[in-house]
């Protein structure tokens, strides 16, 4: 089968699919925006891919229309799809306003689209202009069948589109095992460490993981709080955490070996969201043999087995969240227990191998 993922946005998503779908004996082309390429693996895209596997790179201007050069970005993408006609376009849903012309005059393929947000989070997502809520609309009018990352995500998609529940399918989201070519084998934890890393949003809970870290800290020696990322919220809290030693702030985008190195240096991961849908980053936490603490928001608790390969815990008790990291950081033979069992997560319920065949047999309901 001829198969082209496109994305404006998941760059080491795409490369973790496109090799697991070559491998079953697909023919896979990817399309990608040159500015996430930069942002995230870089020049190492070439390395990370299958030779089975050929990338497009997309100059996608920050400015949109706006910029003429824009133009020649929609004409060249309508051109590749036209020349590859694919037998299944999968497309990970997008907000740019250029994606319904160019899937238009583009292709008649058959479109899967992934859905990683049924609706925007609140706080700066919700505040979106109308034109990006109609290409939303657009893509999933449009799509023949749709996958989401979690059965309680499926649901909610249900619930908002009223969607052919017949055509909506759950498949989890797979461990970015790219990232393991970043790891330095000299690197260890650093004391008793909790990393919470990503877009720093309100809804992420950074406000209620430092409540906790006020618990923790008197009670577990050599504590420490790495937070790593930007975002909003971060104002709300900078002062807070610049008053703490025992806390760590890394601003801004990291690049993919950064993140490897502060993942290596942390004892658990933590996300402690107030709402939510899936994360990506429990996905690396297990490349990296990581217990999590998550809350029970959207699909994020279906990826982790409570007890095993962390803890579970209500969105906004700050005394259960603390409880949980005095646990784990404190009793060094569970932790060894549950890194153990998060490191076999990526060859096991979060292989690519899995979520590849199960993706592949909606490919074929559509192109069937």
């Amino acid at each position: 089968m001829k198969v082209v993922l496109l994305s404006l946005n998941w760059v080491e998503y795409l490369v973790e699919m496109a090799n697991a779908l070559a491998e079953r004996g697909h023919q896979v082309d990817i399309i990608v925006k040159k500015d996430r390429v930069r942002e995230t693996v870089g020049d190492q895209l070439p390395a990370l891919l299958s030779p089975a596997v050929t990338a497009h790179v997309i100059d996608d201007r920050p400015r949109g229309l706006r910029d003429p050069r824009q133009l020649w970005t929609i004409v060249r993408l309508i051109a590749l799809l036209r020349r590859l006609k694919p037998d299944v376009l999968n497309v990970h849903e997008a907000t740019q306003t250029y994606l319904p012309f160019c899937l238009r005059w583009g292709t008649r393929s058959p479109m899967v689209l992934t859905v990683h947000d049924v609706t925007t989070h609140p706080g700066e997502d919700s505040q979106e202009p109308p034109r990006r809520a109609s290409v939303r609309q657009f893509l999933r009018q449009r799509a023949s069948a749709v996958i989401l990352h979690g059965e309680w995500l499926r649901q909610r998609y249900l619930d908002v589109t009223h969607f052919d529940d017949r055509k909506v399918f759950s498949i989890p989201h797979g461990c970015y095992t790219v990232f393991k070519h970043g790891i330095d084998t000299s690197i260890t934890d650093v004391g008793r460490s909790v990393l919470f890393f990503g877009r720093i949003n309100r809804y992420k809970g950074l406000g209620d993981l430092l409540q906790a870290a006020k618990v923790v800290a008197p009670q577990v020696p050599d504590f420490r709080l790495v937070i790593a990322g930007r975002g909003g919220d971060l104002e709300n809290h900078r002062q807070e955490i610049a008053s703490r030693a025992y806390c760590t702030l890394h601003e801004g985008y990291l690049s993919n070996q950064d993140v490897a190195r502060i993942f290596q240096q942390s004892s658990i991961v933590v996300l402690p969201y107030i709402e939510g849908s899936q994360s990506g980053v429990v996905r690396i936490a297990y490349v990296f043999g990581k217990p999590v603490i998550v809350t029970e928001v959207g699909s994020i608790p279906e990826a982790v087995r409570d007890g095993v390969t962390g803890r579970v815990v209500q969105p906004g008790d700050i005394d259960a969240l603390a409880a949980a990291m005095i646990e784990i950081l404190t009793d060094d033979v569970k932790r060894h227990e549950m890194s153990k069992a998060s490191a076999e997560m990526p060859e096991g319920d979060l292989a690519w191998r899995n979520i590849a065949a199960r993706t592949e047999e909606v490919f074929r309901r559509v192109t069937g």
